[in-house]
């Protein structure tokens, strides 16, 4: 349809090169992937400060400081997806039905449109394949390695965006 973003490659979120103010495709989708992000981010940012004390308390020091906070942020990531997604579930179903379609369009689009929200989360992605790989290598290849591998990925790549100067003005 006229007005909506169909590109395959940007279903949930929007091409930052258009400078267009198409709707998102699939609202329901991008506010769904959008908790969830949200949700396995904080998990990983709240095992990373976590794991971190343990480990230091526990006299971990190089390799096996990495892999006790990779295997904590494993736990931790989980979670948090787990309580933003049925915090998203649990809000949407306090709104009235009449209502609802409306507020996720809404919420969709504003996700959709944030640039900097769209640069955080760009990162992350990026931060988390290359932490899955890292950790792959570190804890060899499991589940464990692989979530907490993509959790303190996101989270260097969160610091990155946080550091690193960005002009909302452009």
């Amino acid at each position: 349809p006229k007005g909506v973003d169909s590109d395959l490659l940007h279903i949930f979120y929007r091409n930052p090169e258009k400078n267009s103010y198409a709707a998102p495709s699939r609202p329901t989708a991008v506010l769904g992937a959008h908790v969830a992000h949200k949700g396995f981010q904080a998990g990983s940012c709240l095992g990373f400060g976590i794991g971190s004390l343990i480990m230091l308390v526990r006299g971990r020091r190089g390799l096996a400081l990495l892999r006790g906070v990779t295997k904590v942020i494993a736990g931790t990531s989980s979670f948090g997806t787990a309580i933003g997604i049925s915090m998203a579930v649990n809000k949407i179903q306090s709104i009235p039905q009449s209502e609802q379609q409306d507020g996720v369009e809404d919420r969709a689009f504003r996700i959709f449109h944030n640039r900097k929200q769209n640069r955080v989360d760009r990162f992350s992605y990026m931060g988390m394949g290359a932490g899955v790989v890292g950790g792959c290598f570190l804890l060899s290849l499991s589940p464990l390695a692989v979530l907490g591998g993509a959790g303190l990925g996101s989270v260097g790549a969160i610091a990155a965006h946080v550091a690193i100067p960005f002009d909302d003005d452009d």
